[in-house]
């Protein structure tokens, strides 16, 4: 990886791993220290499924939870209840990673797990029930996303072999043999001296003009997010690190088996690189997608970049692609991933990944972008110090922005809903750690994550 991102990293494992807006908006948080467990570090994923917005964590000390908003006046502080908890962290779900509302027929959740991703399902919003256990090899650890296509909900996941899964029912899944297959594109691996597959996860689906799109992850992009949520805390941050060159693909299809691939052809690396071949040296740190959406007449993507110089591209056709957003371009420098994106009121808000220590250049914490058309040129901030401007210090001299990011959103009887990430609470190594203090053995503590939501 990259400096100064991987130096970073490093520091989150070793400790580890709104503003108000502007003229007539404000922010209004809702829900705050990880709805009263400062253990659930991410609202990982946002979803409203008959009028109710649920939201689920990541907590990797107890587990992934699954909280909605049913009480009083729901969105609002005081609305929210569990509705689930994972049996523990160590062996069962960290967290709580995609929420899919399939109409108002039922809910789906994807998990990670350490030992094989798995679907729940709910069809009264409190009564869940594993309908995937386990995905493919236990490393393929994460299903990132779920929606429908056809008569099939497919579920997009990796970890060790990027992979898709379909339901027609939504209790009974199967292995989508692809044509061809997301292996068949193969990257030159230093690190064993050899050719191995490229495509490792799939991060994100998206359904556009009548195709289903995959967006897929590299093995640099594999050991980076094993990294940032390993639960083992004797593993050496170093041997999880990767230098292979490879870069993420695009795919699309009209079935869900026969698919094509738009963006990675005719590539002289052989690897994927695409179309950021084209930005010249730079664009190789675009190692991933991390959001998608559909706004107007195009398909966006978000990427994650290891120099902190995230971006958004769009498509009016999936293979001709223009980039809308260059972060370094608005001197904003420590943008490492562009979260998540959604259209609200025929505007595209994007939530942004910014961290480091708040002395750093370009350090604010979590961001929040707007748009009225998605063309270059158009996008302003309306949050921009992590909605409060808070700040944590882990005791050792590191003091980050509370909120480092925007990790998802959601649309609770048409208002926006936005959640928050902090510094993840792990089991961190006594050896890992700076001076002796017994309450620096849990990083990221006392924090959790929060729920903001929009007033206009």
């Amino acid at each position: 990886m990259k400096k100064p991102i991987q130096s970073f990293i490093m520091i989150i494992f070793l400790v580890l791993c709104l503003s108000r807006g502007s003229g007539a908006e404000s922010w209004e948080m809702v829900a705050d220290k990880g709805f009263g467990d400062t253990s659930n570090d991410y609202a990982w994923c946002m979803a409203t499924f008959r009028n109710i917005l649920y939201v689920g964590t990541l907590n990797t000390l107890k587990g992934g939870e699954i909280w909605r908003s049913s009480f009083g006046k729901p969105g609002s502080s005081g609305s929210w209840e569990n509705v689930y908890n994972s049996r523990s962290s160590l062996f069962s779900n960290a967290g709580v990673r995609y929420l899919f509302a399939d109409s108002n027929q039922a809910l789906y959740a994807c998990t990670l797990n350490s030992f094989g991703a798995e679907i729940l399902r709910t069809t009264d919003g409190k009564n869940w029930f594993i309908v995937k256990k386990g995905v493919g090899r236990r490393w393929n650890t994460t299903i990132r996303c779920l929606i429908r296509f056809g008569e099939y909900i497919y579920a997009g996941a990796g970890g060790y072999n990027a992979e898709l899964y379909r339901s027609k029912d939504g209790l009974n899944w199967q292995l989508v043999k692809t044509e061809p297959s997301f292996q068949s594109t193969k990257v030159y691996d230093p690190e064993v001296k050899r050719m191995t597959d490229n495509n490792v996860m799939i991060g994100e689906l998206m359904v556009f003009n009548g195709q289903l799109y995959a967006f897929t992850w590299t093995k640099e992009a594999r050991y980076r997010d094993l990294a940032d949520h390993v639960f083992d805390s004797g593993v050496d941050r170093t041997t999880v690190t990767s230098n292979s060159p490879g870069a993420f693909e695009v795919w699309r299809s009209s079935d869900g088996v026969s698919w094509e691939k738009v963006v990675g052809q005719d590539d002289p690396y052989g690897n994927g690189m695409g179309f950021y071949l084209k930005e010249g040296p730079s664009g190789m740190d675009n190692d991933e997608v991390t959001s998608t959406v559909v706004f107007g007449e195009n398909l966006y993507l978000g990427t994650q970049n290891s120099s902190g110089n995230s971006s958004i591209w769009r498509t009016p056709n999936g293979t001709e692609w223009t980039k809308v957003l260059d972060f370094h371009d608005l001197g904003e420098v420590a943008n490492y991933y562009i979260w998540r994106m959604i259209p609200f009121h025929d505007r595209l808000f994007v939530g942004v990944m910014n961290v480091g220590q708040v002395n750093d250049p370009g350090v604010t914490g979590a961001q929040v972008w707007v748009s009225t058309s998605g063309d270059p040129g158009s996008y302003h901030y309306i949050v921009h110090n992590g909605f409060d401007g808070e700040t944590w210090s882990d005791g050792a001299g590191s003091v980050i922005p509370k909120n480092t990011g925007v990790r998802s959103f959601g649309i609770l009887n048409n208002t926006l809903y936005a959640g928050t990430a902090v510094i993840p609470s792990v089991l961190v190594p006594r050896s890992a750690i700076v001076h002796s203090n017994r309450q620096s053995l849990i990083a990221g503590r006392d924090i959790g994550c929060e729920i903001w939501r929009l007033i206009e």
